[in-house]
């Protein structure tokens, strides 16, 4: 379990569903406090693993989701961190299919955030690529990523909903180039 100076626990992720859980649910009030509630709508379930992780999951009624987690964080908690509080903005507003550019470099700084928090020494990050270049558009906005991510949320509900427009009004002065692109849809793989 997690003890109250935000440590990873010393067990292996995988044989330990309780602490994945308590992990789970530490980076949902994390993301909340950052960038406002999730959709109360949906309920969120136990991480898995699984060999298309990292990604989330929706139930077959859509009534919640949860994240899956790669195979290659089963045994190692910081890659469990990584993963997970990516995945987690994604569940604040889950889903079905790809979200957008804005949604993507979101996650990407809250994982960077999360590993920040339990003093990991080494970062995971991407270092090119979509995410990064996601990271890169997010981290533009006036205000920074997660304020700019709760102003988004607070005028339109879900980071994976703003169109265009609704970003030129919220951003007036931003590079509209770049609003275009967060607006898209992001294809990362």
């Amino acid at each position: 379990m997690f003890n109250h100076m935000m440590q990873l626990p010393t067990s292996v992720p995988e044989a330990d569903s309780s602490s994945l859980w308590s992990l789970q649910n530490i980076l949902l009030n994390w993301a909340e406090e950052l960038v406002g509630m999730r959709d109360q709508s949906k309920k969120i379930y136990q991480p898995q693993f699984h060999e298309n992780g990292p990604n989330i999951r929706n139930t077959p009624s859509f009534d919640g989701a949860f994240s899956e987690l790669s195979y290659a964080s089963k045994n190692y908690w910081p890659t469990v961190v990584y993963e997970m509080a990516h995945e987690t903005i994604h569940l604040l507003n889950p889903m079905a299919g790809y979200t957008n550019w804005l949604e993507e470099g979101v996650a990407v700084e809250f994982s960077i955030y999360a590993q920040q928090q339990f003093n990991l020494t080494s970062i995971q990050s991407p270092h090119s690529g979509p995410y990064h270049e996601a990271l890169n558009m997010v981290r533009l906005l006036p205000s920074g990523t997660f304020c700019a991510a709760r102003h988004v949320r607070d005028a339109v509900g879900s980071l994976g909903s703003v169109t265009f427009e609704q970003l030129c009004d919220l951003f007036p002065n931003h590079d509209l180039k770049d609003l275009h692109k967060l607006s898209e849809q992001c294809i990362p793989r």
